[in-house]
């Protein structure tokens, strides 16, 4: 994340997606492998929006695309939802093994300085280029955190 991309306070929008599921931690290895199959399974249907990611810490990783309320829902997929609500929104060029950089940086530099503080949630990342089509060093990478104001005491 660089100084011309400042972190910036959202109201995101709940969203109804379908996704792929895994109980690793999203790792590049992950978030690859599993972004890999949802656009594999996903790829003849009308794009609604980019692809995004909930890392849910160590419980998981759901690699989801917005639900298609017209078309059945494609049987490798579940049925997700992301609540929406106030994020902090960073944006992150560059290889998805530094994705973890720009989080911490969010995180450990940003929120403790900015009256807001984390809520429960999982971290979303929306996936602003599609990798098909971008080198990995030229991507880009929306890091949604969950947040809240921080009460003065």
């Amino acid at each position: 994340m660089s100084a011309t991309q400042p972190v910036k306070i959202l109201e995101l929008d709940a969203i109804q997606g379908w996704s792929l599921r895994s109980e690793a931690a999203a790792s590049p290895e992950i978030i690859g492998l599993t972004q890999a199959r949802l656009l594999r399974i996903c790829g003849n249907l009308p794009a609604i929006g980019p692809a995004y990611g909930l890392d849910y810490g160590e419980c998981g990783y759901e690699a989801c695309w917005r639900a298609l309320t017209d078309l059945p829902r494609p049987e490798e997929l579940h049925e997700t939802n992301f609540m929406g609500g106030w994020h902090a929104v960073g944006t992150h060029t560059g290889e998805y093994d530094t994705l973890r950089l720009t989080l911490g940086e969010m995180l450990d530099k940003w929120l403790p300085h900015s009256g807001f503080k984390r809520r429960e949630g999982p971290v979303m990342y929306r996936y602003i280029t599609d990798p098909r089509e971008t080198a990995e060093a030229d991507t880009r990478t929306e890091i949604c955190v969950p947040v809240q104001p921080d009460s003065i005491e």
